[in-house]
């Protein structure tokens, strides 16, 4: 089974960044992402959900790219 990373693809040249996989396992695809600016931020693309979870954010994407939501992830006092 293929993971179809087609909508991600699409959501990385429109955000104008550069994608470097280092792994991909059904649903899953990782890797590094790096911004215009040269920021490189790590990524996990869920295929079956269409969810681009980042550092700091989830990113739901439609299947040609573009973002239908963003969840920002608040830092959490568990100490």
């Amino acid at each position: 089974m293929r993971i179809d990373v087609k909508p991600l693809t699409h959501w990385v040249i429109y955000k104008g960044y550069k994608v470097r996989f280092t792994a991909r396992r059904p649903p899953l695809a990782e890797g590094v992402l790096t911004t215009p600016e040269g920021v490189e931020m790590r990524f996990v693309y869920d295929a079956s959900k269409r969810v681009i979870a980042l550092p700091d954010e989830h990113i739901h994407i439609n299947e040609y790219g573009w973002e239908i939501e963003r969840v920002r992830h608040e830092p959490t006092n568990d100490a």
